[in-house]
């Protein structure tokens, strides 16, 4: 499974966020770093971290926990 993980440098929400999207091993993480576009640095950075999955279609924005992304990958193996 792959997810988009839109974040910034120096955001210890987002560090958090990634310490529990480690925890999957099959979720393959794209980071995206907001600050490299202008156009997502307006749409994400009040909002990061967010994952973005099911080809873009679906968001989940912080606060999320190990349940949450346990419902996603549970979602996408069916």
């Amino acid at each position: 499974m792959q997810i988009n993980y839109y974040t910034k440098y120096g955001c210890s929400l987002c560090d958090e966020g990634l310490s529990i999207l480690r925890r999957f091993p099959e979720i393959d993480v794209n980071i995206v770093d907001v600050e490299d576009d202008v156009e997502k640095y307006h749409s994400y950075l009040l909002r990061i971290p967010v994952i973005s999955y099911d080809n873009g279609e679906k968001e989940l924005g912080w606060p999320f926990d190990e349940n949450d992304i346990e419902t996603i990958v549970s979602g996408f193996k069916c």
